[in-house]
This record gives C-alpha cells, sequence and structure tokens, in this order.
C-alpha cells in the first residue's frame, strides 16, 4: 500500500521526461521519422499484398486458359487446329523440309504440287518452322545462306511466303539428330519428318509427332505415320461413343429383372392352366 504512491510518481515521472523530450527539435524529428517508416512500411506490404494478388490471379487464368486450350484442341480435328485456324493462340509447326520439297539436291528446289494448296492455308494459320540437314561432305557443298536461298526462292514461287511464312522460320542442322535439337527448342505442337530417329527422340515431349513416307513404319508409341502433308490432315474426328451413366445402367437392368419376371409369371400361369384342363 506505500508503494503505489510512490510508483505513480515514478510513471508520473518518467511521462513528464518522455513528453519534454518528445518537445525538443530532436524528439520532434525522432516522432516524425518513426511516423514516416510506419507510413512507408504500411504501404509497401499493401503494395506486396496486391501483387501477390496479381500473381495468384495471372497463375490461375494461365491454368484456366492452359485447361480450356488442351480441352478444345483434344475437341478439334487436325485440320481444324493446324489449316483452318480454330485453335488460340497460333500452334507451332516444324516440317523437314524433304517433306516439302521433290528434290533438294537441284539447284532450283520446288515445293511438291500436291502440297502447295496445304502449305498456304497452314502459314496463314500457324507458326511455321522448316528444318533441315546437310550432309554432304563433298567438296562442292554450299554452304548455309546458298541452301536457305535456294529454299526461300521455292518457296517464293510456290506462294508460300506471301501467304504467310517467315524467311527467318528456316533451321539448317548439320546432322539428323541436329532436328531432333531444334524440335526440343522450339516445342512445336506438331513435329512432321521423313526421318524417324529425331520424331522418336521427341515424341514423349511434343504432342504430334508424324512420320512422311510412302510406307508404314514399324508401330511406335506416339509417332503417327501419313505417306504426305496433307494425307495427314485427311483423317476424320470420330465421335466418342455415348456412355450411360450410373443410374441409367441400373434403371435399364431393373427394367429388364421385371421383364423377366413378368415373363416367368406367364409362362408358370400358362403351365398350370394346361395341367388343369388334362385332369
Amino acid at each position: 500500500l506505500t508503494q503505489t504512491p510512490n510508483m505513480a510518481d515514478s510513471l508520473l515521472l518518467q511521462a513528464k521526461v518522455f513528453f519534454h523530450a518528445c518537445s525538443t527539435p530532436f524528439g520532434r524529428s525522432m516522432i516524425a521519422g518513426v511516423v514516416i517508416f510506419l507510413a512507408l512500411l504500411a504501404c509497401w506490404s499493401k503494395i506486396q499484398r496486391t501483387k501477390e494478388r496479381q500473381r495468384q490471379n495471372r497463375r490461375r487464368a494461365a491454368h484456366e486458359a492452359k485447361h480450356t486450350e488442351e480441352v478444345v484442341h483434344r475437341q478439334l480435328t487436325a485440320s481444324q487446329t493446324y489449316l483452318e485456324g480454330f485453335a488460340v493462340p497460333k500452334p507451332k509447326v516444324l516440317l523437314a523440309a524433304q517433306v516439302i520439297f521433290e528434290d533438294l539436291d537441284r539447284k532450283e528446289v520446288e515445293v511438291r504440287e500436291e502440297l502447295k494448296d496445304t502449305l498456304r492455308k497452314m502459314c496463314g494459320n500457324t507458326e511455321v518452322y522448316i528444318t533441315m540437314s546437310w550432309v554432304d561432305q563433298t567438296a562442292h557443298k554450299p554452304t548455309d545462306e546458298e541452301i536457305k536461298k535456294r529454299v526461300i526462292l521455292g518457296l517464293d514461287r510456290s506462294g508460300i511466303i506471301q501467304a504467310g511464312f517467315k524467311t527467318h522460320r528456316i533451321v539448317i542442322c548439320s546432322s539428323i539428330k541436329g532436328k531432333a535439337h531444334v524440335a526440343r527448342h522450339l516445342m512445336p505442337n506438331l513435329y512432321m519428318d521423313g526421318d524417324l530417329e529425331p520424331l522418336q527422340m521427341v515424341a514423349p515431349h511434343i504432342k504430334d509427332t508424324v512420320m512422311v513416307s510412302e510406307e508404314a513404319p514399324l508401330t511406335i508409341d506416339r509417332v503417327k505415320h501419313a505417306k504426305n502433308i496433307t494425307d495427314f490432315f485427311q483423317e476424320k474426328k470420330v465421335s466418342p461413343p455415348q456412355h450411360m451413366d450410373v443410374k441409367g445402367k441400373l434403371e435399364v437392368s431393373s427394367q429388364g429383372k421385371a421383364e423377366t419376371q413378368d415373363t416367368g409369371l406367364r409362362r408358370r400361369h400358362a403351365t398350370m392352366e394346361s395341367k388343369l384342363v388334362e385332369k
């Protein structure tokens, strides 16, 4: 009881000292600094919370867009995806030069006549890349620039560049395996090649991989086959079978059981009537 007044006096004295210190210029500057620091901290915290919400919204939107894109792509045919422009965003397509041109050894390479319309549609609705491997080791081997110039002139004569093909999307490799490295770098939606080795190397990572050849190769997981580029897009979409749900199956089964029971009762009644008539 005797200590309570002393404690109160001590607290009162400390408060007077504190307020006196705050009334000095140094004390006022310290208080202003603390207030500014707290205000900045509150603003920074609010900005960080806003950024985190924006990041979460972007991740959610990207996930939903990817899911929607996958669903839409599963429902589209190859022609609708790569030729008719139904896929959004534009899919990437990687084509080996050997499946496009007739003879790459000639000075003037020409696009195969039966593929021109298909390639024009594809270049207008997708991002088309062309890759080729030049393995000629003779003394007359042309330079990469000469090869690229031949290819560009051939594409220009066929109207493919005018349809939307970008000439900087031509990639020249020094080996067949190099085409697989290009495919892994680009990660296209569709990769068509006449060599099986690069297709096998990237098939697990690419949606559609197609072996283009007159003869069908051995069955390989995730690698499709087509006689030419146009032939691949002739496949028709097959509607999935309509499956009945569990409730429908139960209703059908119960209805079938009832019909079976009715048939059995009719047979028993007919048998009993025939016996009575005989007696």
